[in-house]
């Protein structure tokens, strides 16, 4: 007698992870259920266990999958090096930001990326990604292109807190007009449209 086929999947692992994030970014990371997560893709709390196991498995592979999305967006990215291709690449990476509507659920899941070694790791990579995009972009002069790119990602998170505390219109649009800042003090000769 045959085996029995395993049952289609209806729903694809990525579609799982970007309604995860939905509900993650909107309840939080401790108070999220499995529950949450399985009611708004529209499958059994059992079927999204056997898939993912549990609450933390479930969160790492979403925040995973983001760290992906930051590592294929930087290996599409154009390399070249000078202003305006930094420029463009910063205002497309603070464009996809938003508005803010739900920055501060994104501040909560980096609470966990504080706590978790794991999540912390992938924070890091993050982090690390991003500095070492606008480093490649910058020119060798008059700055120190580690130490300016250090400077540009400190504005520009430092930006995200500030907004988060006091919001001046959209979120994305006050990052790059902080940014813009930073650029024209560090290259002073140069017009950031």
């Amino acid at each position: 007698m045959d085996a029995p086929m395993p049952r289609p999947k209806l729903h694809s692992d990525d579609t799982i992870l970007a309604a995860a994030q939905k509900v993650l970014l909107t309840k939080g990371p401790s108070s999220f259920t499995l529950s949450d997560v399985a009611n708004e893709v529209g499958i059994s709390r059992a079927a999204l266990i056997q898939r993912f196991t549990d609450k933390k498995t479930l969160h790492f592979k979403v925040m995973e999958r983001s760290t992906q999305e930051v590592r294929d967006y930087f290996a599409a990215a154009p390399k070249e090096i000078g202003l305006d291709p930094l420029w463009a690449m910063l205002t497309d990476l603070i464009d996809g930001m938003g508005a803010g509507d739900d920055f501060a659920g994104y501040l909560l899941l980096e609470w966990n990326d504080v706590v978790d070694q794991e999540l912390n790791r992938l924070a890091r990579e993050r982090n690390a990604l991003v500095l070492t995009a606008i480093h490649e972009r910058l020119p060798g002069e008059p700055h120190d292109p580690a130490i300016a790119a250090s400077l540009i990602q400190s504005v520009i998170q430092g930006a995200c807190m500030q907004w988060l505390i006091a919001k001046q219109g959209p979120l994305n649009t006050f990052v790059i007009d902080q940014t813009r800042r930073i650029l024209s003090v560090l290259y002073p000769d140069h017009h950031f449209d």
